[in-house]
This record gives structure tokens, sequence and C-alpha cells, in this order.
């Protein structure tokens, strides 16, 4: 695959990252808007109510004027409920969208167990809080005579979706250790052995001719300093 060539070990990663911003993408559009669902004032979602009054006026009688304004103060606390779980939901899928195209960078494709498993685990919590919060509100609209089911519960419900998709991925880019060709991860005075798990510290960096390198010391590196290990 072109992209795998291109990206090494931080192709499912990036994979990941892009379908989680497609979800958090439509998340935040249905967060936004008041159209979750509707009763006999409007519609309304959760955080704003719009209701549409016809125009009276000779000529215009098929024309409307709809007005926009927040939910009182004392709202009902399954409402409340369902704001905090989906604001929580923005929190947490916001780390991984930011943080991981700067893995991507820094790192260079390399594999990072722990780093991987904490963005994984992030985004589950994040699709959990989503999904409780599209569940909650549903049984309220399903129990209730006087609402009435509009769009944005359906979109809000598709981002969970895709967020659950973008955690299988996480969970590949976890389980799954890529194949490393050591002569990727020679670079700014240190040396990944990727079947070591373990990051040197080059001392005396002597580039040498491409068709001489040193044997077992990629791009013709100078002296390891075995003292100066590091984990990742």
């Amino acid at each position: 695959m072109a992209l795998r060539r291109f990206l090494g070990a931080a192709s499912i990663p990036f994979i990941g990252c892009v379908t989680l911003m497609l979800a958090l993408t439509l998340h935040i559009l249905s967060f936004a808007m008041p159209f979750w669902a509707a009763d006999d004032v409007g519609d309304f979602g959760l955080w704003r109510v719009r209701r549409c009054i016809p125009v009276l006026q000779p000529g215009q009688l098929d024309d409307e004027v709809c007005y926009q304004w927040d939910h009182p103060w004392k709202t009902s606390d399954w409402l409340k409920i369902v704001q905090a779980l989906e604001s929580f939901t923005i929190l947490l899928w916001v780390i991984p969208v930011v943080v991981i195209p700067v893995y991507i960078y820094v790192a260079l494709g390399l594999y990072y167990r722990c780093f991987l498993g904490t963005m994984t685990t992030i985004t589950i919590v994040g699709v959990a809080s989503s999904g409780a919060g599209v569940i909650i509100f549903g049984i309220r609209i399903a129990d209730s005579s006087q609402l009435s089911l509009r769009w944005c519960l359906p979109v809000c419900a598709a981002g969970s979706g895709l967020g659950f998709i973008a955690f299988i991925i996480f969970l590949i880019a976890v389980l799954n250790r890529p194949k490393f060709k050591h002569d990727r991860h020679f670079v700014s005075g240190f040396y990944v052995d990727p079947d070591r798990d373990r990051m040197y510290v080059v001392e005396n960096i002597e580039m040498k001719e491409a068709n001489n390198p040193r044997h077992g010391n990629p791009a013709g590196a100078g002296h390891v300093n075995e003292a100066v290990v590091g984990e990742y």
C-alpha cells in the first residue's frame, strides 16, 4: 500500500485519526444544532430552542420567521446529563485528533505501544460517553408522546459509530507491531532499535559514503553510547 510505504508504522494510526476526525465533525455538528427533537413549541437541541411562526402580512403567508433562544437555567435533569456526556465526548476526542498527527511527525512513524494504548482508551471512553447520551435522549423521546425525533440525534449516533470504528483501528495499531527497517530510524543523533524497544544516543556521528556503510550500524553512524539507553 502506498500509504503504508509513505507513513510506515504510522499508517494505521493515521487512518484511525482521520476516522475519528470525521466522527468528531458529526458530533460537533449535532452538538451545536437545535434539531434533536420537536415538541408543541418547536424544535430543540441540547442548548437551544427554535420556534418558527408565520408572517402575518399580505402576500407573505407562506413565509416564516424563526427565533432561537437558550434553554432556561432550570432544565430537566435528563437533559443536563446528556449535555454533560456529549460535552465530555468532545473534550476526549479532541486529544487524539490533535496529538496523533504530532506523534506521527515527531516520531517518524515509530511504534509506541503505551502512547497508542492511551489514545485508544481515550477514544473508547468518548464513544461510551456519546453513546450513553444518545441512548438517554432516545429513551426520553420514545417515552414521551409530545416529542418527535429530529435529524441531530441520528447524526450524533453516526458520530458514535465512526468513533467506535476509530477505536477498532487504534486497537489494531496497538496489537499489530509493524516490521521496521533499521535504516529509517537513525535520525538526529539517536538510534532506535525496534527489535529491542530501545533508543540509543549516538555520539560522534560521521556520515560515510552510501556505498560503504558500517556493518550493523545503519547510515554509517558513529559510536553508540550503551550507557544512555531509553525505553520507548
